[in-house]
């Protein structure tokens, strides 16, 4: 055999054994190039292989522990084509979708997450009390291009929405955004349920180039703490009604939204 027929051999051997390592590669081979990434994230208790693997526990850079994770990445990932199923289950932040990329277009489907707001180690902390409740986020796709928002379709759900303020904490009920919108120009539509203690409808959009916050916010019934924290957000009008009208860069984001 000539010399050269060896080294082809040898060589084909070669990417057959480096082929069947990638194939067979346990995901703590991985993990110390993920943490690398993730600026501080610790991913403990890795196992399982590269395309079907498990974490014990992701804690955050500040020791905050998210919880569990679980991922499922196809084998076309080696021919660039990324798609990935993953899933978290934390003490306050759970959750599951489906993540695809070709080229530079990448997709969420699929996706549930939920965020219990009063689990939360560290409450969020705003100008108008800290909130209270569980968001809850379903999106059927979600569609990114050059690193912005092309379309989506989905809810926002803030269930037993409420804010908690120095002295009193005030109850709001189940406020929605139906979240929608294609070609770069995301659309939120804001209502609330129907039965709760505010009246909410509105519109918020978005761009590359500006947003834009139509709403109009009542209380359904004259409960004096939501009458009091309304009236932080702006001046009521006769019927008790805020309306709030916020906006930033240019676009042509339609107005006259709030109903």
């Amino acid at each position: 055999m000539k010399w050269w027929n060896k080294l082809l051999l040898g060589l084909a051997a070669l990417v057959v054994a480096l082929a069947l390592l990638v194939w067979l590669a346990p995901a703590r081979w991985l993990a110390p190039m993920v943490q690398a990434r993730l600026r501080g994230v610790q991913l403990h208790e890795v196992s399982g292989s590269v395309w079907n693997g498990r974490v014990g526990e992701v804690v955050m850079p500040d020791g905050t522990v998210l919880g569990r994770f679980h991922w499922q990445l196809s084998r076309r990932a080696l021919l660039g084509r990324v798609f990935l199923h993953a899933a978290l289950d934390g003490p306050f932040l759970r959750g599951q979708g489906e993540f695809s990329r070709v080229g530079d277009e990448s997709a969420w489907r699929a996706v549930e997450l939920r965020l219990a707001l009063d689990a939360l180690p560290q409450p969020p902390s705003t100008p108008w009390g800290s909130p209270r409740g569980e968001l809850a986020l379903d999106l059927a796709q979600l569609r990114v291009r050059n690193g912005w928002p092309d379309s989506v379709s989905g809810h926002l759900r803030w269930r037993r929405a409420a804010v908690q303020g120095p002295d009193e904490a005030v109850a709001l009920g189940e406020l929605v955004a139906d979240l929608g919108g294609s070609h770069g120009v995301i659309r939120a539509d804001l209502h609330d349920a129907g039965d709760g203690p505010l009246q909410l409808a509105g519109l918020a959009q978005l761009s590359p180039i500006g947003w834009r916050l139509d709403a109009r916010l009542s209380p359904r019934e004259p409960t004096p703490a939501l009458q009091r924290w309304l009236a932080r957000l702006g001046p009521p009008d006769a019927q008790g009604a805020v309306h709030l009208q916020r906006g930033a860069g240019l676009g042509a984001l339609s107005t006259g939204a709030s109903r």
